[in-house]
């Protein structure tokens, strides 16, 4: 926090009046916050790694730090991504006839699944900031295992609905927890590669869950009288247990309060407070509803989860395809696609989301002062193009490959993810509560619309003849377009407006320091 002189304080206090919400009253008091970071200078090592570019003492503090943070929240998001598609993996592979769920039933599951994640979002970053951070993120780690494992047991659509919310409450938190214990450790030009390492973990769950659903189901399948669906939930339970216990013991606490330990030492967790000085104090996170009211007149509380709700729904337009791959086989004819390359095909879409996201991390980091927002619009802009295009041609055209490609392109919309939490993180870096704040408030917005929108849009019974759905996923896109184009000229105005508030305010200490009046000169003194 800087204090400026009257003058330059008075001006700051009408700029923010600006930024104002409507109808926010104008009494709710707004700190003066100058943007004083200014990033390193680079040299060519840090465009491949941010590593190669600092002292040696914090080079190996920060490998620590990728060795263990960035691997433990990697893990973690690997595995919650992996249970959250394995069931439509398990769906396709013998699940929809065994429990006999031939109407929206996997909607409905899904939905409660949503519908939990979303009511534990802020509750979870309350208790986060609040509590010992690495074994709250390695509990929710533990229970939501022991949730995967109940799940292969289940006998009938209640106890599914029943596992999948426990699922899903238990998830909740997991993503902003560690979103956010990122953000405490790195600085700005550091986070967007970390952030996106971890983003693509987003894909590689579900990369991975389909080679293990083929797998699983070539070789376990009817083992002990269980059909190959049932044995995947045993083994990714058996996968998610030693994650969890890499978290417990990998997860570095918050800095304000590190204590040494097998990892760090006291000289690093020092270093660590020195770089991110907003970090040191001892609890962050602790709302007020005076906080709450004064983040309400700024317009990252509203941009960034709206653009995070509407992002969120072009996702379904990819998630069609395994379905259409399946529509080939028509019972009582020779199936085109085995369960294999049912669940192998769609992969596709995973890899090219895993490439695009870390390239556009890359890119991000290179554009003149680190822009973010240019890979908000490139991706919202695929997602205006592709879905509109398999909205408006056959589901099953000649050649197949027309389609096949078309799906494979959606995988380009969903390449911005690290991107936008990096430029939460930034934007918010001054206020720590905030930032958790804001940050549980883009998922739990994002979610909140997940349960319910794809029961319309891209209702199970219809797959995959879902037009429809992929016209309405274009809409939405195009509102992320125009969301991300407005958060990039909010930023722009924001930072140009700092950084003539920090020029007047090195303008007045001048004068301030011109204007003192010099020594009387003594006479006797100076014989």
């Amino acid at each position: 926090m800087s204090h400026a002189p009257a003058p330059v304080k008075e001006k700051a206090q009408s700029l923010v009046a600006a930024n104002a919400a409507p109808g926010v009253p104008a009494e709710v008091p707004v700190p003066l916050v100058l943007d004083t970071y200014v990033p390193p200078q680079k040299t060519w090592k840090s465009y491949i790694w941010s590593t190669l570019d600092v002292p040696k003492d914090e080079a190996r503090f920060l490998t620590k730090l990728d060795l263990t943070l960035i691997s433990s929240a990697a893990l973690g998001v690997m595995i919650r991504y992996l249970d959250q598609v394995n069931i439509t993996n398990a769906f396709n592979s013998g699940m929809k006839e065994d429990l006999e769920l031939y109407g929206n039933e996997l909607n409905f599951a899904n939905a409660l699944w949503s519908a939990a994640y979303v009511f534990g979002q802020i509750p979870s970053n309350l208790l986060l900031t609040r509590v010992n951070a690495p074994r709250y993120i390695a509990f929710l780690e533990f229970a939501w295992t022991a949730f995967t494992f109940g799940t292969a047991g289940v006998k009938n659509t209640k106890t599914l609905y029943a596992l999948r919310f426990f699922v899903g409450l238990f998830e909740a938190g997991h993503f902003p927890a560690v979103m956010y214990v990122c953000s405490s450790y790195y600085k700005p030009h550091e986070l967007a590669r970390r952030n996106s390492l971890i983003q693509i973990f987003v894909s590689v769950g579900p990369l991975f869950s389909g080679f293990l659903m083929a797998a699983v189901h070539a070789g376990l399948d009817g083992r002990n009288g269980w059909p190959g669906w049932r044995w995947m939930y045993i083994i990714c339970g058996v996968i998610s247990l030693p994650c969890a216990v890499w978290t417990f013991f990998a997860m570095p606490q918050l800095p304000g309060r590190a204590k040494p330990n097998w990892i760090f030492s006291q000289e690093e967790i020092d270093l660590a407070k020195r770089r991110m000085p907003t970090e040191a104090k001892f609890f962050t996170g602790l709302f007020k509803w005076k906080d709450i009211k004064r983040w309400h007149t700024t317009w990252h509380v509203y941009l960034f989860p709206f653009y995070f709700l509407v992002a969120g729904q072009i996702g379904q337009a990819g998630g069609s395809m395994i379905f259409w791959v399946k529509s080939y086989n028509v019972k009582g004819q020779p199936p085109v696609f085995s369960v294999a390359e049912i669940n192998i095909i769609p992969l596709g879409i995973n890899v090219i989301t895993i490439v695009g996201a870390l390239t556009s991390s890359w890119i991000s980091d290179s554009l003149p002062g680190s822009a973010r927002w240019p890979s908000m619009v490139f991706a919202a802009l695929v997602g205006v193009i592709i879905p509109a295009a398999l909205g408006s041609t056959p589901v099953h055209p000649e050649p197949r490959a027309t389609r096949w490609v078309l799906f494979y392109l959606t995988a380009l919309s969903s390449t911005a993810a690290g991107v936008t939490w990096t430029y939460v993180n930034e934007t918010s870096r001054n206020d720590p509560e905030k930032r958790a704040y804001v940050g549980a408030m883009m998922n739990a917005f994002a979610y909140i619309f997940t349960a319910w929108i794809p029961i319309f849009t891209f209702p199970t019974k219809n797959q995959p003849y879902v037009n429809t759905g992929m016209k309405v996923t274009s809409g939405f896109a195009a509102a992320a377009l125009l969301t991300a184009l407005a958060i990039g000229y909010m930023d722009h105005r924001d930072k140009k407006r700092a950084r003539i508030l920090g020029d007047e305010h090195e303008s007045d200490k001048r004068r301030e320091s011109d204007s003192t009046p010099e020594t009387p000169f003594d006479e006797k003194a100076s014989l």
